[in-house]
């Protein structure tokens, strides 16, 4: 019986954001400030997974890499 190869799962795409840009601009970048954020039950509305793109998570990326995950459907009211 042959071995399956497991499948790598798709990593999510963390986009470079210039520090001063960063720093100057209130550029929304979590689940929190999203108005597809259910604050209930911390999840998105639309199904996507929040925990990559929570403020706490969005920070801690940034300090380390200068990355964060930007979510493509992120709504502001």
């Amino acid at each position: 019986m042959p071995r399956r190869e497991k499948k790598i799962p798709a990593s999510i795409k963390r986009d470079v954001v210039n520090p001063s840009d960063y720093l100057r601009l209130n550029m929304p970048s979590s689940c929190e400030e999203c108005s597809h954020f259910s604050p209930e039950n911390e999840s998105c509305t639309l199904g996507y997974p929040t925990a990559p793109h929570r403020r706490a998570e969005q920070q801690k990326s940034y300090g380390i890499s200068g990355r964060i995950a930007i979510c493509r459907f992120h709504e502001i009211d």
